[in-house]
């Protein structure tokens, strides 16, 4: 098999493999905790965890302590705060405050000391839609810039450019905003996918996909939440190849206006998109 690396690989590969306790809490391990639970809760994958704690084996017990990634995007609660005021302190809605902390049961009652996550307000796009519909897709974490491996000519080390959403095949796509298909059909990495010019210098791209909803062509144009496909597993491989992965949505944004193209960590788009379903 043919590997090639570059000083940047090299890199990612030793940060993904080796991670950073920088930021790093101690956290107490309840009954019913899971490697996957704790890491999807922190917005994580399992092999992040694994590289803060090493010494973890795959079972966990209650009251073991370990160490998560701490978020560097976390309130407490202070006297007579309400979620109100604390939206309006940050510049966001007190709606998407509510729903990015689901562990408060009631809204109406704070209590000093809680810790809330406090979501990134994207600098642009924040009237998007989140591409899949509330309760068709699993928990995702930000698999962005992680190691992958495959290539058409062999193993090669490159960076992953996107986050993927893992859903049941056949799970309809929707288009997070307007835009023009720049790019239609089979990609021997992305499968069956859509590329869609959203402005003069960035597009989206939904890959992986196991159809197209009717109409998508190349140069046609999409409306922001139009059904434009259906999860798949398609790609890593010549046309029509499937079941290599599991079946997901991987959604990627790629700045146009240099060359070759730069990809964006979607994460923080996707995490606003969805608390405003």
């Amino acid at each position: 098999m043919k590997k090639t690396f570059s000083l940047f690989t090299c890199a990612l590969l030793g940060l993904s493999l080796i991670g950073s306790t920088v930021h790093a809490a101690p956290y107490t391990v309840k009954q019913g905790d899971t490697l996957w639970k704790i890491a999807t809760a922190n917005s994580i994958t399992v092999q992040q965890l694994t590289n803060l704690n090493p010494s973890v084996a795959s079972m966990l017990y209650p009251g073991q302590v370990i160490q998560i990634p701490d978020d560097p995007n976390t309130y407490y609660v202070q006297p007579n705060d309400t979620f109100w005021k604390i939206s309006v302190k940050f510049g966001i809605t007190t709606s998407s405050l509510i729903q990015a902390n689901p562990h408060i049961a009631n809204p109406n009652i704070l209590n000093v000391g809680d810790k809330l996550h406090i979501p990134v307000r994207p600098a642009n796009y924040r009237n998007g839609t989140f591409p899949l519909k509330p309760g068709t897709y699993q928990p995702y974490t930000n698999n962005y810039a992680e190691v992958r491996t495959w290539s058409p000519s062999g193993e090669e080390i490159r960076a992953h450019e996107g986050v993927d959403i893992f859903a049941a095949k056949g799970t309809p796509v929707y288009s997070v905003l307007d835009g023009t298909i720049v790019n239609y059909g089979w990609n021997q990495y992305g499968g069956w996918r859509l590329t869609v010019k959203v402005d003069d210098s960035t597009t989206f791209y939904y890959a992986h996909l196991s159809g197209y909803a009717q109409g998508m062509k190349m140069g046609g144009t999409v409306k922001k939440g139009q059904l434009i496909g259906y999860v798949g597993n398609t790609g890593y491989g010549p046309e029509g190849t499937e079941g290599m992965f599991d079946t997901h949505l991987h959604f990627g944004i790629y700045k146009t206006n240099v060359s070759p193209w730069k990809t964006v960590d979607p994460y923080a788009y996707l995490n606003w998109w969805e608390l405003q379903q």
